[in-house]
């Protein structure tokens, strides 16, 4: 379910987590993976996802509004199978079918990962085909070879894109996972070129002294390298880069929602 290592948690493992032990029958797994599914812990994933997914698109909803001539760009940064942006994309569409109508819609995954990246390319694939969800419209989905410790790519991947509604994502990735050097480094390139009402937004794992104790012994039993970087530890690095934050709130005592504005 990855070609990297197992040191987190893969794209693919992500969602198949998500997905729960009745939706994930008939797929062959190993022993921890078939005991991480059947966990409580694991609703904090669907529900951070889910959470995520509202919030995104509550703040993408107004920007298209505002804006019907600009087209709409994600950047998922280890995005994996890009179910946050698939999904914001869904329930835009629920809620007001017009406005993503004519303009030009991308998800650029920037992963170093390639099978959630191609998983989710062949989801859109197939939900542009005729009868689905995203028939007639003009969705492009582009897997970027992406190393978060070298994050120059972001400068000119918005640069390109200077025009358009830019939203850069991180769901269960960088800010659970990268160092404080890495978080920064994305924050300040993805800011220079990225339009003034640019959002960022992702999810980040409360400090040690106040995450879910249970969720400690399972992470390490799976063998994930999670970080436990917690509000206060966000709101230092932010310190050092020209964001601030707009939002968040709090999953089960594990996760936190967070949405970025610039300054």
């Amino acid at each position: 379910m990855s070609n990297v290592d197992k040191s987190y948690l893969s794209g693919m493992r992500t969602l198949l987590y998500k997905l729960g032990p009745d939706l994930s029958r008939g797929i062959p797994l190993g022993f921890r993976d078939k005991w991480a599914i059947k966990q409580t812990s694991f609703m904090g994933l669907r529900i951070r996802l889910r959470d995520l997914c509202r919030l995104q698109s509550k703040l993408l909803e107004n920007q298209l509004k505002r804006f019907p001539e600009r087209n709409l760009c994600f950047f998922n940064i280890a995005g994996g199978a890009a179910t946050d942006s698939i999904n914001t994309l869904i329930l835009i569409q629920e809620s007001d079918p017009k406005l993503l109508k004519g303009r030009k819609i991308e998800i650029n995954i920037c992963d170093i990962d390639t099978y959630g990246p191609a998983f989710a390319k062949r989801c859109i694939d197939v939900l542009k085909q005729p009868g689905e969800r995203f028939h007639g419209l003009d969705i492009t989905l582009n897997i970027i070879p992406y190393d978060w410790s070298q994050s120059e790519t972001l400068l000119q991947l918005s640069l390109e894109r200077s025009g358009w509604i830019q939203l850069c994502s991180s769901e269960g990735g960088l800010f659970e996972y990268g160092s404080d050097s890495d978080i920064m480094d994305n924050l300040n390139h993805f800011f220079t070129h990225s339009p003034a009402d640019a959002r960022v937004t992702g999810s980040f794992i409360f400090d040690r002294a106040h995450v879910n104790p249970g969720y400690l012994g399972f992470t390490e039993f799976i063998g994930v390298q999670i970080r436990y970087l917690g509000l206060e530890g966000l709101q230092r690095i932010l310190t050092q880069t020209s964001w601030v934050l707009e939002d968040f709130h709090e999953i089960e005592t594990i996760y936190t929602l967070f949405t970025l504005k610039k300054a």
